[in-house]
């Protein structure tokens, strides 16, 4: 046996699909992040055109755009998803940021009446 050390090596790998962007709801973008609104808007028209809609937003500190899937935007109105985000989620954003949003809607009926 030779008193020589022989290297050794261990590996530990792991792999997950993912879709491209990787923001599947609500992209937030504060007023100094580094790729700016038109740069976002141009990068998800090149990576998932039409999927997107982009609001500009006025009135606020750090905010200046947010982006919103369309699919979302079936079940709720622009309006109400910003309300709703300026209430919870503005107040955390730095201006430099770029802040992926998880926004899980669910639509359901209390009855539904009608006549046979």
């Amino acid at each position: 046996m030779s008193s020589e050390s022989v290297p050794k090596y261990s590996i530990q790998l792991s792999f997950e699909d993912i879709r491209l962007p990787p923001v599947k709801d609500i992209l937030v973008l504060g007023k100094k992040c580094p790729q700016g609104r038109i740069g976002v808007f141009r990068s998800f028209q090149f990576l998932v055109p039409n999927e997107f809609d982009s609001f500009e937003i006025d009135n606020e500190e750090a905010v200046e755009a947010v982006f919103i899937n369309k699919r979302v935007l079936k079940k709720i109105s622009p309006e109400k998803i910003i309300a709703i985000l300026k209430e919870n989620v503005f107040p955390y954003v730095s201006e430099n940021e770029v802040l992926k949003v998880d926004f899980k809607l669910r639509v359901y009926y209390e009855s539904i009446e009608g006549e046979l």
